[in-house]
């Protein structure tokens, strides 16, 4: 508890990931004055590239979604009058996926990928084009309800939405057994899990339909790096007048009576504010910076109860070889065995897994010299970031690049590691607990309206990133920005101000 913190802002967004930026700058844009306090000493969180002498790298965001004309992302940046800051470009392929003895591609377009599937799994045409026409079904539905829908509403909520209501704590697994029959077509239909950190049997049916069908529409690079997204978000927030201060820690919540009404800073500074948003890792944001004392113990009960994402280990380096010769896309998946569970045991184990091969000069030349061509492999790894990540560094690289090399020959030969990134990195760097990638789990029970809401127990204080309720991605963390920011600019005076720019819809 302390004194009232002095007038200052009407905002303080901590943390500069995209959904505080998106946050800060559509409030900004709103009318209101806003400043985003940032640790570090650039802006992005895990939109933040960095280089390595000619390379530039983006270390965590390797595509995005909806973001071609009239996207969600580039009508909030013409909103903003930045859209001239970030040229997005078509990946071309969605992804290609190597298993033992086959090599599924993905292409562009709901039905060119149903028919693709359809050719490789014959025994399951049927019911992949059943499934298909389902999954249109449910995304209609789920894109027709709020994003709120209270006791009140829930009954016609269920009656206008059956299938969410249906399959709402259904993982992939129990969906596809109900449309599949062989286990070999299942596997590759749910090929893209890595990306959300949960095999099939873990992963919320309804995420999972959301980003496969937003995915049909076409994946998109930031050209020159996803840090240009990051640099028009600040770049609005200031024209607005906000102000944007990194290498600035918080350090505490200012709390006025039972109200946030500001935040401290490592340097003694107190920024008032009518209003404070928190972009950070959830047990930071309530234990660390607003203390346990001051929230209700049902609260701590239930984040102490969460399950945290795996987080990663990635190597960022040059690829001694022509990618697209040796058939490679933007964003290439890595299983060495049909069975993701078998996987998923191996990144609990602490071995790799879960792999994907991003190479992103295939679209966007401009990030290495001519002619060079820049690689980065991830795995997933377990949420432990506790320093001991440095001792086992040079053996796990070792084994993660012979598991490509099972996958996808002649890899661990052409690649050349210039930059190695562990669990431990991404806690550094972003203080997500155990260095988790995604903040919760994306299982259907820490699904959308299941993770945290946007409103905290403490008035005044709200949520915007991957914690609170869009949850996993770079278009959901710019989504989860406008939902908080229409939240929080209606209970300062300015209700209708942020506009809805449609996108992917949550339940």
């Amino acid at each position: 508890m302390s004194s009232a913190a002095p007038a200052g802002y009407d905002v303080v967004v901590i943390g500069s990931g995209l959904g505080g930026l998106s946050t800060a700058a559509l409030l900004a844009r709103a009318g209101l004055h806003v400043a985003v306090v940032e640790r570090n000493e650039h802006p992005g969180g895990y939109a933040q590239a960095f280089r390595r002498g000619s390379y530039t790298f983006d270390p965590a965001i390797h595509f995005t979604m909806d973001a071609g004309p009239g996207g969600f992302t580039p009508a909030m940046l013409a909103h903003l009058g930045v859209d001239d800051q970030v040229t997005f470009v078509s990946t071309g392929h969605t992804y290609r996926a190597s298993f033992p003895d086959l090599t599924v591609d993905a292409v562009p377009g709901r039905q060119a990928f149903l028919e693709t599937h359809q050719q490789m799994f014959p025994r399951d045409a049927d019911g992949l084009a059943r499934l298909f026409v389902m999954r249109r079904e449910l995304f209609a539905q789920l894109a027709a309800l709020p994003q709120k829908v209270g006791p009140r509403g829930l009954a016609d909520a269920m009656e206008a939405a059956p299938l969410v209501f249906r399959y709402r704590m259904s993982t992939l697994d129990d969906v596809l057994s109900e449309y599949l029959v062989d286990p070999r077509c299942k596997a590759a239909i749910g090929s893209i899990w890595p990306y959300v950190g949960s095999p099939p049997s873990r992963m919320s049916f309804l995420l999972f339909n959301q980003m496969l069908e937003t995915l049909h529409a076409g994946s998109y690079y930031a050209l020159g790096s996803f840090q240009t997204l990051a640099d028009a978000l600040v770049s609005a927030i200031e024209r607005s007048g906000g102000d944007v201060l990194l290498d600035s820690e918080v350090t505490r919540i200012v709390v006025d009576g039972d109200r946030a009404a500001g935040v401290q800073t490592a340097d003694g500074r107190i920024l008032g504010a009518r209003a404070v948003v928190s972009n950070a890792d959830a047990y930071q944001t309530f234990g660390e910076l607003v203390g346990w004392d001051l929230l209700p113990a049902s609260f701590r009960r239930r984040l102490d109860r969460g399950r945290l994402s795996p987080s990663a280990f990635a190597l960022y380096g040059v690829l001694h070889v022509d990618p697209v010769e040796r058939g490679l896309t933007h964003e290439n998946f890595v299983f060495t065995t049909w069975d993701h569970d078998e996987t998923w045991a191996d990144i609990q184990a602490g071995r790799p897994g879960g792999i994907w091969l991003s190479v992103p000069t295939i679209v966007d030349p401009s990030l290495a010299p001519a002619g060079t061509h820049l690689a980065i492999v991830t795995s997933l790894a377990p949420a432990r970031a506790d320093g001991k990540w440095k001792d086992v560094r040079g053996e796990y690289t070792k084994a993660l690049l012979e598991t490509v090399e099972r996958g996808i020959p002649g890899m661990k030969d052409a690649f050349e590691v210039v930059e190695v990134a562990t669990p431990d990195t991404l806690s550094r760097y972003t203080r997500n607990r155990g260095g988790a990638a995604y903040g919760w789990e994306n299982i259907p029970a820490q699904t959308a309206s299941k993770r945290l809401a946007h409103r905290t127990p403490l008035d005044g204080l709200f949520l915007s990133g991957h914690w609170a309720e869009e949850g996993t991605s770079s278009l959901r963390a710019l989504t989860s920005g406008r939902a908080t920011a229409a939240m929080v600019a209606a209970e300062l005076g300015h209700a209708g101000s942020v506009p809805d720019f449609g996108g992917p819809s949550f339940l």
